[in-house]
């Protein structure tokens, strides 16, 4: 007599892939409890993350979609959770409005800003001192950073080399240290460097202490401790 195990595939919504979970289940009872039992290993997948939000552009290239999985693994490795517009969430009002939201609803921030468009000057308002031909980032890499300072978020900057320094991207504004990422070396360059290792952890101290701090109670009763 032969036996044949079915199985049914799990879908991994973090990195997009099918797995073989368990067994197919033969019955209605038995697919609601494997659904259920699913549900609550998803949710406890979930615990005790911290919201942080993660501001990207939408446009990607395939080494920059790399750096950005894997950026996204090192984040939810240390029990964070990275939120973008509109990959993770998306509400009804304007874009604006969203960023405003998420930048309120998160504990700390980190940026990627990587190469959009290649601009080579021809013209200034003055007709003199042309810029040197650089790489431009997304205009939302402005205004993303900036909310989140004014919030008081942690921050953490990565920049991909080659991006022109403008804006909140200029060392001599920014009060953090920008992170430069080199996308023809390769990950493990970067991700293994000192710097990084370092200001990560940083980063990951200040987003934690922010958030004991913030949920804790308005008003307190007796010792500290209790």
């Amino acid at each position: 007599m032969i036996t044949i195990k079915k199985y049914y595939t799990h879908y991994n919504s973090r990195d997009g892939n099918y797995y073989l979970n368990e067994r197919y289940p033969n019955s209605q009872k038995e697919y609601r409890e494997a659904q259920e039992e699913n549900g609550i290993d998803n949710a406890a997948d979930m615990a005790f993350r911290i919201p942080v939000f993660l501001s990207h552009p939408s446009s990607l290239n395939t080494i920059q979609s790399r750096f950005l999985r894997r950026l996204i693994r090192e984040i939810e490795n240390v029990l964070l959770f990275p939120r973008t517009l509109p990959d993770t969430e998306q509400y009804p009002e304007k874009t604006l409005t969203n960023v405003r939201r998420l930048v309120l609803s998160s504990y700390g921030l980190i940026a990627v800003n990587m190469q959009q468009v290649f601009a080579n000057y021809t013209q200034t308002n003055t007709g003199e001192n042309l810029p040197q031909p650089s790489w431009e980032g997304a205009p939302f890499l402005q205004i993303e950073p900036s909310m989140g300072y004014q919030r008081g978020l942690p921050l953490l900057l990565i920049k991909e080399k080659g991006v022109n320094s403008v804006g909140v991207w200029n060392p001599a504004v920014t009060p953090f240290q920008i992170i430069e990422w080199d996308s023809t070396k390769p990950l493990d360059e970067f991700f293994n460097r000192v710097e990084w290792r370092e200001i990560f952890q940083n980063w990951i101290a200040q987003v934690r202490s922010g958030y004991y701090y913030q949920t804790e109670p308005q008003y307190r009763y007796g010792p500290r401790d209790m």
